[in-house]
């Protein structure tokens, strides 16, 4: 169409008014007209030439035409005129509405990048924003197309747009808010703004804000604050996000909510728990977007967060430690310098909140604070304070297990990630979380299934390092945190090994049954069933494990059984171990029923958790650091002892580490290397060590100048590696022992004990010895004892309260070399009668030719009273009377240190089945210790002793006589012998005092705990059962007498009726028939009675009746052992028959011993008794003669004859001077005799030594316990202590031969030869 640009407009528009224009048409007009429009610039003087296209364009069947391409040119038209006419398009506001209403539609296309439409859509948008026609939109009241506006922008925004079409955007709705925020359109402007996908959407709403902050503050202020404070008004959609909004906000204009902020402190204290937990949440957030520095700008409200850590509701603690985690993770704080300054108080915080919830009382609390630990510290291992890991630790000792098993699950997790950056060389080696396996290990518990030693044993052979980690780096790690357990960890972890160990063991038994083809088939497989039962205990479900066993068993792939061959040898390593693993897990199938079963045995049997491997990196490290003395030194060579002492086969292959490492002197040489070549030169693994001269010299060198410990593990070590005990080197070592000593001057030497223990182990290995030194030995042991060169020696060792003086540890040490010297029974049996002797009068103080001090006394008789019981490991028959109740009433020394010590000691031995049960009546007698912890310890002693020893005699089940013998019920016949000898014996029965006397306690105490070994509820008891046992033994004295005379013999009987009745007292349903027909008394304690009683012993057993028994059990009823009395624990008793010159009592104190310490207590028994005698008056007259109802005819036998010799009961054992036989006597060899004064002889013969086990002892306390299994020195540790080298330092079982049968006198009948087997209360093979 030819003409101006103006002509065309105007002809267009003329033509666009005639009716019935097609489409066509219509389209061609429109787009002549857009052409035509684009090329006029702005200019008012063009109304005229425009109003023709203005009158058509306004034509309803133009704005609201159905075609899609008519109604866009019909809007650019509209826009085009618009943009030339401005500021004033000739429009009525209501044809602006629906010029709107078409823009509006038009942009719905924006979102539609790909069509042909869009860049006039775009210029329509461009226009709108540069016309501000938004602003006429608002004056013109077009709030609804306002919405739909911005509705349809956030939708298209979504797509994606270009820049400049979200520019233009931004510009409109900049331009409307700046006209009239409502809250409407603020709505849909905060709904995409808290939109999870932020994408072009949220863009577009933060721009918006950004660009109308200032404009929008008052309304969103407002907004938020009725949200915050107005909950009970109506809740709309955007209300419920408000958070959502702070926080949005927060990022992207926080100005806005200066004003805001402090009111989500009414958040933090509304009693909704739900508002709460969300107001948490979203501070927790605002701390990670501003990197802590809300907490400092907006310290009221964190100040109130961090009170939320202690909520009264779990939800919300759980919440806040969240928070923290997230906000501290993120932060990446602790790799910031920079930050962590600005922010580091606001952070401490935090963690000192989180800190407080690891302690929470909730067990859900308890576990998220210890996931939130465990995730920062992975987050940086350098930086994060390392002490909070610690403490997250200690929950594995948390009482509930659901808490024990997650924290051990989350620090496993964290000790496989140090491990492995440790690996990469990202991180170096903590102590804090070499920690984390130790405090693993306190989640040890036999009884919890999750935490049971096959489990634990599982977690330290596959979850505590990663799969990648090499054994020269599992090795060090083991090292570093073996430094940091305790006794109790290495208890732990030595059952661990030593389960391992069975099974081990076990399958390989199992194995080589299953390759015998010479026995029997039933043989075979009744012995394969016992592997299976002994295997099964190695797991948790012992019935399903023994199916799994049998399901296993009949596989016929022979190739499974060598992969398990292959898989227990010891010399492989890790890389085989898992491919043979692996190998066999494919043969069993993992669809297999018992392949999870297969996969847990063979990481059991594997040597997963300890192998060769790691004992030579181990050593090879040690080498490195020879010289010095560090704690990865100290804990290396403790690790190498504990392994060394359940798997020493292991350290085949690393020969030449040893050899390296004891071929010249070190400071690792010490007791725990030393301890460690001595069990592995006396074990059988048959390790390829040539005993090279170096190696003797070092060791002979440590015997010399050594610690006793050194020299004790030296001479084990000689002796083990020469075999013979023959050998020159010992004839040669022991030379020069001798030699040293004989040039000593004692006082000025330190190195005494050692020479002594280093003699004593060569005469214990080679006794042939004794025969070559014996008059050097005994003159030295003189000198020491007698000489006055030194009583005290003030320089070397002073003494203090928990110790004694050198020349006393002199004088012990002495002592033990003489004991070791007369363990052998086959040497010493000439000269152990004298040396029984001295130590009797050690004991008694009645050795005046000893030159000691006072304080040393205690010390010196504590010593003699353990070699008593070193000595009765083997020559227990040899023990007299006397010298059995000396003994025994040490446990009553005025001196609480060897009443401690000694009670210590004899629980160990007992423990141990090393010594008879006789011994234990030491226990009844300090069970009424003014000593709380003495008292307390006695009675659980005795409880846990008599307990044991009565099920293994249950469980031996044997029907001989020694049946009676060896049940600890019969140490009653040694109680009540020491009690007939206690001075404090009441003479008058019908004294009240005599029934509240603390005399009839230890009797009341032993015959309380045996008839609790029966079971309560029995209402019938067989021939050994306690209670029979004890109405056995109580008849048979009653017809018996003691050998010294008839004062003791009515002593003897007043107890035995007294104790009948007290145990027909404890037991109701007891019956004499259920008795024994036979009870043996030991013959060097009783005889047969062969006179009639006295008239006055019979009126005073007349005046013993049911009633007065029943007052004494009442006056010494059960008392709570954990009240201490008001004595204090230095106390000293007198203990008067031990020691009658220090003027001593052998009973227990009447007012200060037992429950009956108090004035109040002894008022009440006297009124008690008074009341139960005149309630029982009547009742006395009938009971007189209770017990001649159960007359027996012999000592314990009912219907035998007293003249029936073969029924006497009696074991006539021989006196311990007429114990060997007539050819023993005749072979006897000479007597070596040293006069000490005109009346006292010292006897020492030559000996014959036994190898003795070396102890199971923790290799922690190897210096507190130097002389393991023997009178260890534990009276010279603290008078309060544990004492543990008492018990747990003797955990071996000596070797004694007691066989009785060659030890009788020959002039006994084969009756009576065959009675004295039976006064042995325990047999231990030497």
């Amino acid at each position: 169409m030819p003409g101006s640009a103006e002509q065309v407009v105007s002809e267009v528009g003329k033509r666009l008014a005639q009716p019935r224009l097609g489409k066509d048409a219509l389209v061609k007009l429109l787009k002549q007209a857009e052409s035509a429009l684009s090329e006029l610039s702005q200019s008012s003087s063009l109304h005229d030439a425009l109003r023709p296209l203005s009158k058509s364009l306004v034509q309803t069947s133009l704005l609201s035409h159905k075609d899609k391409d008519v109604r866009l040119l019909v809007a650019v038209c509209f826009i085009e005129v618009m943009r030339i006419l401005a500021p004033d398009p000739p429009f009525t506001d209501e044809i602006f509405k629906e010029i709107f209403r078409l823009f509006i539609s038009e942009f719905v296309g924006l979102a539609d990048s790909g069509s042909p439409y869009l860049t006039r859509r775009m210029k329509i948008l461009e226009n709108v924003a540069a016309l501000r026609c938004s602003v006429i939109m608002v004056d013109t009241g077009c709030q609804d197309l306002v919405l739909d506006m911005a509705k349809i922008f956030f939708s298209a925004a979504k797509q994606g747009l270009q820049q400049c079409v979200h520019q233009a955007m931004v510009s409109i709705m900049t331009q409307i808010l700046n006209e009239k925020v409502t809250q409407a359109l603020l709505d849909v402007i905060f709904r995409n703004l808290v939109k999870e996908d932020k994408g072009g959407a949220h863009k577009l709403a933060v721009d918006i804000i950004q660009n109308c902050a200032e404009k929008l503050e008052h309304t969103v202020r407002m907004f938020l604050s009725s949200c915050i404070f107005n909950k009970g008004a109506p809740v709309n959609e955007h209300k419920k996000l408000h958070h959502k909004i702070i926080l949005e906000l927060f990022q992207c204009a926080p100005q806005m909510l200066f004003a805001v902020i402090p009111s989500l402190t009414h958040e933090l204290l509304s009693d909704q728990v739900d508002i709460r937990l969300e107001a948490v949440q979203l501070i927790g957030r605002l701390l990670v977007f501003s990197n802590l520095r809300f907490g400092q700008e907006n310290q009221l409200v964190f100040m109130e967060f961090l009170k939320r850590f202690s909520d009264k509701s779990a939800e919300v603690r759980i919440a806040a430690i969240d928070a923290a985690k997230v906000c501290l993770v993120r932060l990446e704080l602790f790799s910031q310098r920079e930050i962590a300054v600005s922010s580091g108080n606001i952070a401490q915080d935090i963690l000192k909140s989180l800190e407080g919830r690891l302690l929470d009382f909730d067990d859900k609390v308890r576990i998220r604070a210890v996931y939130a630990v465990c995730d920062l510290a992975k987050s940086n291992l350098s930086s994060f304070p390392s002490e909070l890991i610690l403490q997250a630790a200690e929950r594995l000792r948390d009482k509930k297990i659901s808490v024990r098993k997650n924290v051990m699950h989350k620090l496993l997790d964290l000790y496989r990630d140090y491990c492995e950056k440790c690996s990469k060389g990202i991180a170096t080696i903590n102590p804090h979380y070499e920690q984390i396996p130790a405090k693993l290990l306190l989640c040890f518990d036999k009884d919890c299934g999750s935490f049971r030693p096959q489990n634990m044993g599982l977690i330290f052979a596959e979850e505590i390092f990663p799969s990648s980690l090499s054994p020269k780096e599992r090795a060090m790690h083991w090292v570093e945190f073996f430094y940091y357990f305790k006794s109790q960890h290495v208890k732990a972890l030595r059952i661990i090994f030593s389960q391992k160990r069975r099974l081990l063991l076990e399958m390989q038994a199992y194995l080589s049954l299953r390759a015998k083809k010479e026995e029997s088939s039933d043989e075979i497989e009744k012995k394969i069933c016992g592997s299976f039962r002994k295997m099964s205990a190695s797991f948790a479900d012992i019935p399903k494990v023994e199916e799994c066993f049998e399901n296993l068993h009949q596989m016929k792939d022979n190739n499974i059984f060598k992969d398990l061959t292959e898989l227990i040898k010891e010399g492989i390593t890790f890389a085989t171990v898992r491919s043979i693993r692996d190998s066999f897990l494919k043969r069993i199938g993992n669809k297999h029923p018992i392949f999870n079963f297969c996969k847990q045995l063979s990481t059991e049997l594997s040597h997963s958790l300890f192998n060769w491997e790691m004992i030579c990196a181990i050593l090879e490290a040690l080498l490195s650091c020879r010289n010095e003395s560090t704690h990865f030194a100290e804990s290396a060579c403790d690790l190498l002892l504990l392994v060394a002492l359940v798997f020493p086969s292991l350290f085949r292959g690393s020969e030449e580490y040893l050899l390296k490492l004891f071929s010249e002197e070190s400071v690792l040489i010490n007791e725990k290397t030393l301890q460690m070549l001595a069990y592995l030169a006396k074990s059988a693994c048959h390790l390829s060590v040539n005993f090279s001269s170096d190696v003797y010299l070092l060791l002979e060198q440590k015997c010399i100048d050594g610690t006793r410990a050194e020299s004790k593990y030296a001479i084990s070590a000689i002796a083990s590696l020469i075999q013979s005990p023959d050998d020159k080197k010992f004839a040669k070592l022991c030379k020069k022992v001798v030699g040293v000593l004989k040039k000593t001057y004692l006082p000025d030497n330190h190195n005494i004990p050692t020479l002594l223990q280093s003699l004593g182990l060569i005469l214990e290995h080679s006794p042939s010895m004794y025969t070559s030194y014996d008059e050097h030995i005994i003159k030295f042991v003189q000198r020491v004892f007698v000489s006055s060169e030194f009583v005290s020696t003030p320089g070397l060792s002073p003494p203090d309260e928990n110790a004694c003086s050198f020349s006393c540890k002199l004088k012990i040490y002495c002592l033990k070399v003489l004991v070791k010297s007369c363990l052998p029974r086959t040497t010493a049996l000439d000269r152990i009668e004298n040396f029984l002797k001295m130590l009797l009068e050690i004991i008694s103080e009645e050795f005046t030719s000893i030159t000691i001090c006072d304080y040393d006394k205690p010390y010196l008789r504590l010593a003699a009273g353990k070699s008593v019981l070193r000595l009765a490991t083997r020559w227990d028959s040899h023990i007299s009377p006397k010298l059995f109740r000396t003994a025994l009433l040490m446990a009553r020394d005025s001196s609480y240190i060897v009443r401690k010590s000694f009670i210590c000691k004899i629980y160990g031995l007992l423990k141990n089945h090393a010594i008879p049960i006789r011994y234990a009546c030491a226990f009844a007698l300090s069970s009424t210790d003014c000593a709380g912890d003495v008292r307390t310890e006695s009675h659980r002693y005795l409880i846990e002793v008599l307990k044991e020893q009565g099920g293994v005699s249950v469980h031996q089940n044997r029907t001989s006589k020694d049946s009676i013998v060896e049940h600890p019920t019969y140490a009653v016949v040694f109680l009540i012998h020491a009690l007939a000898y206690d001075r404090e014996f009441p003479l008058n029965f019908s004294e009240k005092e005599t029934i509240s006397s603390g005399f009839w306690s230890p009797l009341v105490v032993m015959l309380r705990e045996l008839v609790e070994i029966d079971n309560p509820n029995r209402t019938e008891h067989g021939p050994t059962s306690s209670v029979s046992i004890l109405l056995g033994i109580f008849s048979a004295v009653q017809k018996a007498q003691d050998l010294s005379g008839s004062d003791i013999t009515h002593k003897l009987h007043i107890l035995s009726k007294i104790g009948l009745l007290m145990v027909k007292e404890l037991d109701k349903h007891c019956k004499m028939s259920d008795s024994p027909r036979h009870i043996l008394l030991p013959s060097s304690y009783y005889r047969l009675s062969a006179s009639e009683r006295k008239a006055d012993e019979c009126c005073q057993l007349d005046l013993i009746t049911d009633s007065f028994v029943k007052r004494i059990l009442k006056a010494h009823e059960p008392y709570n052992h954990q009240e201490d009395t008001e004595c204090s624990i230095i106390t000293e008793r007198p203990s008067k028959e031990s020691a009658p010159k220090r003027g001593a009592s052998s009973s227990l104190n009447k007012s200060s011993v037992g429950p009956r310490a108090s004035g109040q207590d002894q008022g009440k028994v006297k009124k008690s008794s008074v009341l139960a005698e005149d309630v029982s008056k009547k009742n006395d007259q009938n009971s007189i003669h209770s017990l001649e109802k159960d007359k027996v005819s012999s000592c314990g036998s009912a219907g035998t004859k007293l003249s029936s010799p073969g029924s006497l009961g009696l074991a006539k054992e021989a006196d311990s001077r007429d114990r060997a036989s007539l050819l023993e006597n005749q072979n006897r060899p000479t007597v070596k005799k040293i006069p000490l004064k005109s009346d006292q002889k010292w006897e020492f013969v030559n000996d014959t030594m036994l190898t003795e086990d070396i102890p199971d002892c923790d290799p922690r306390d190897c210096e507190l316990d130097e002389d393991v299994g023997d009178c260890d020195d534990n009276f010279v540790k603290c008078p309060l202590s544990n004492n543990k080298t008492a018990g747990a330092g003797l955990r071996k079982k000596s070797k004694r031969a007691l066989d009785l049968r060659s030890a009788q006198n020959s002039g006994l009948t084969a009756d009576t030869v065959s009675n004295v087997r039976c006064t042995r209360s325990r047999k231990v093979q030497a």
